[in-house]
């Protein structure tokens, strides 16, 4: 289990060949950036309603403020998986804006970066051990089997709808020996001291997404548990769990992890908006000044010093076994 985070005691208020141009893998043309718009945001276009936050700058700006969160509470890790030695190409799912492909890049010279998403909204100019992607993981993967030594994803839980599927197809795509590793942040939030108060909005807000995700078969409330056994049940062995907690708001005693919580604090309010939205306009049948008006008070119990909340984090890998 992840320790309890103790509190202020003053808180107040490169390889080309493999690609087959006739395959389903599709190059970023200008038919995927004919963006659609709805209550002022854009959303993408390639698969049109598959994912349903937002890819405009506001929330890449979101993503990349949970991401410094994320990398924070993991110690500056960017990983796990004791794969380090052997890497030579890695696949990372539901890319996003590519911080975490360039980091690596960066990292990590001679392997070679796959990004994919459904969105062109990564870097235009990379390393040249990067190559990005427009491309639906829930597909037929068009890659070689046994191509990657180490397939990674963040923060998956609103996109993907088949796990189990995901599983299989990295265990295919895997060399052997390779892994698999999924970093998670669960939608539900808690505290260690019952300080979320009776009727809280922040908790009405986590069950409200879960309500309209389960509408499209995906889980918010997921644990590290729930990973590792569709690890297992795919095939995969050694598989691991490792359990944190990222703090919402500048509440905890240690400055690493308020640091973490001023990231997180700030991914949120900047960024409910979008998270909410359609999900619940569309999902739930929220008129658009209702979500405005209910969104303002769980903003108001995130920025609360008395409200010690945080999400259950995890990081779960695997290794496909050597035949």
């Amino acid at each position: 289990m992840a320790e309890s985070i103790a509190a202020q005691s003053d808180a107040s208020n490169g390889d080309e060949d493999f690609f087959d141009e006739a395959s389903y893998t599709t190059s970023i043309a200008s038919s995927i950036t004919d963006y659609k718009y709805e209550h002022g945001r854009r959303y993408h276009a390639y698969q049109e309603g598959r994912y349903l936050l937002p890819n405009d700058e506001i929330e890449q700006n979101r993503m990349n403020l949970q991401y410094h969160a994320v990398r924070l509470v993991f110690g500056e890790k960017l990983f796990f998986a004791p794969v380090e030695k052997d890497m030579k190409r890695v696949l990372d799912v539901g890319t996003g804006t590519g911080i975490w492909v360039e980091d690596m890049a960066d990292a990590y010279p001679d392997v070679e970066i796959y990004g994919i998403d459904l969105s062109p909204i990564q870097p235009r100019w990379s390393a040249p051990n990067v190559k990005y992607q427009v491309d639906d993981v829930e597909q037929p993967w068009t890659y070689p089997p046994s191509h990657f030594d180490f397939i990674h994803t963040r923060i998956m839980l609103g996109s993907l709808r088949d796990w189990p599927h995901f599983f299989t197809q990295s265990l295919k795509h895997l060399r052997p020996g390779g892994y698999v590793e999924c970093q998670e942040i669960a939608v539900d939030a808690r505290t260690d001291d019952n300080s979320l108060p009776e009727n809280s909005a922040l908790t009405t807000w986590c069950n409200n997404q879960q309500e309209a995700m389960r509408k499209i078969g995906m889980e918010m409330k997921i644990t590290g548990d729930m990973i590792k056994g569709q690890m297992l049940g795919a095939g995969f062995v050694d598989v691991e769990v490792k359990e944190f907690k990222i703090p919402i708001g500048q509440w905890p005693k240690d400055p690493k992890m308020r640091e973490t919580g001023a990231f997180q604090l700030v991914a949120m309010l900047e960024g409910i908006e979008g998270l909410t939205m359609a999900l619940w306009t569309r999902l739930l049948g929220w008129k658009k000044d209702d979500v405005e008006d209910e969104l303002v008070n769980v903003k108001k119990e995130m920025q609360s010093q008395k409200v010690h909340s945080y999400w259950p984090t995890f990081a779960v890998y695997g290794r496909k076994p050597v035949e």
